[in-house]
């Protein structure tokens, strides 16, 4: 079988697929992973081959916008359920750089994938060249969630969304969620979302790392924090990198914090108090069986990776995407979302992270979460399913 995958340009959105790719390889299958040229070595540092497709689109600007818009107090959630068959207010800007996103993609992946003879196409959520590939080659589509399924609500206003780029390509309506999905989410973080889904063992993988750190305590009679930013946030500008500001939060807490980030972020953090331990180039995976509470920005990976290692969160979300990830995250018990409407305050960081370490609430969801995510199909397995959509023997 050949597998084909495929995400936009940004390394959060590649690396969830890895793990399946992974596993398709080592079943003997032929995977490639389609992406614009910028994610070229972070593809192959994983270990896979990448195809160039497209050209790099500068989104940057565009995402920068809806941090501003929450800080605002608008565009605080995931794209709303459409009324009345048109989408709402907030839905539109997200699908059109999704949309040109596809634009930017789609013929150079539908050239390949005929020219491979791709028996399948694997894509993340919002890289919709992907299912119209598929559908222009007559392949199978496969979903692949990186987190909450957060735009299936706006499913109708998707399709309407790709017309224009199903009608130059010769295509009728054409379904943006594909033939399967592949979910990583436990089924309590997912509210009410329908559709053909496999449940998949969340797998962590945060990138290739030169170093591993040490993941012990400094002092093990006291609880350890984790704060992390990903790498999104301090993408768009150092003032949305806050993680700096959480750990000079948490300096009257007893507890050790370390603080997880990139060579280039260690450079913003500005002056950390004494409790904080410094990591750089770590992957998230390896440091969380070490701590006890989890401070984030609400992105997927960081809130999936904390939920496999059951460990309770604290989410500060500034984008909508992560702000409908740490709002369901807070449903299930297994965290707390503060709101960025009220700005972050040390205080009520502070206060939060208190409340968490001290009440074992959260910690018992998340590991009722764990176990949960423990139980799902390995993406060894899920390659059978593959074969089955592709029809290979």
């Amino acid at each position: 079988m050949r597998v084909l995958f495929t995400g936009w340009a940004w390394p959060s959105h590649v690396y969830p697929m890895v793990p399946l790719a992974w596993a398709c390889r080592a079943a003997g299958h032929e995977v490639r992973i389609a992406a614009p040229p910028d994610l070229e070595s972070v593809i192959v540092r994983a270990g896979l081959t990448p195809v160039r497709v497209g050209r790099d689109v500068d989104v940057t600007g565009v995402v920068r916008s809806f941090v501003r818009e929450v800080a605002r107090g608008n565009g605080s959630g995931p794209a709303p359920r459409p009324v009345g068959g048109k989408p709402s207010a907030e839905t539109p800007r997200a699908l059109r750089m999704f949309v040109e996103l596809a634009e930017s993609m789609v013929d150079d992946l539908t050239a390949f994938a005929r020219d491979w003879r791709a028996d399948l196409i694997v894509y993340d959520p919002t890289a919709w060249a992907g299912p119209l590939a598929a559908a222009a080659v007559g392949v199978p589509s496969v979903r692949q969630l990186y987190g909450v399924d957060l735009l299936f609500p706006a499913r109708a206003a998707m399709s309407r969304a790709l017309e224009p780029i199903c009608d130059r390509l010769g295509l009728g309506e054409v379904d943006p969620l594909g033939a399967l999905t592949v979910d990583p989410c436990p089924a309590e973080l997912q509210k009410d979302v329908p559709g053909v889904r496999r449940r998949m063992r969340y797998l962590p993988y945060n990138g290739a790392y030169d170093v591993s750190p040490a993941t012990s305590p400094e002092r093990p009679d006291r609880p350890a924090i984790c704060v992390t930013w990903g790498t999104t946030m301090s993408r768009l500008g150092h003032r949305f990198f806050l993680a700096g500001h959480v750990a000079r939060a948490l300096a009257g807490v007893d507890a050790e914090v370390v603080l997880a980030v990139t060579p280039a972020q260690r450079a913003i953090l500005g002056t950390l108090p004494p409790n904080v331990r410094v990591v750089g180039s770590a992957p998230l995976h390896l440091l969380l069986p070490a701590v006890d509470l989890v401070v984030h920005h609400g992105g997927a990976g960081s809130m999936l990776t904390s939920l496999v290692n059951g460990l309770p969160q604290l989410a500060l979300p500034q984008l909508p995407d992560h702000i409908g990830h740490a709002r369901r995250l807070a449903a299930t018990g297994a965290g707390l979302a503060l709101d960025p409407a009220e700005g972050f305050e040390a205080a009520e960081i502070r206060r939060a992270a208190e409340d968490m370490l001290a009440s074992p609430g959260h910690e018992r969801s998340a590991r009722r979460l764990s176990r949960e995510m423990a139980a799902h199909s390995t993406p060894a397995a899920l390659v059978a399913d593959l074969e089955r959509l592709a029809g290979v023997p």
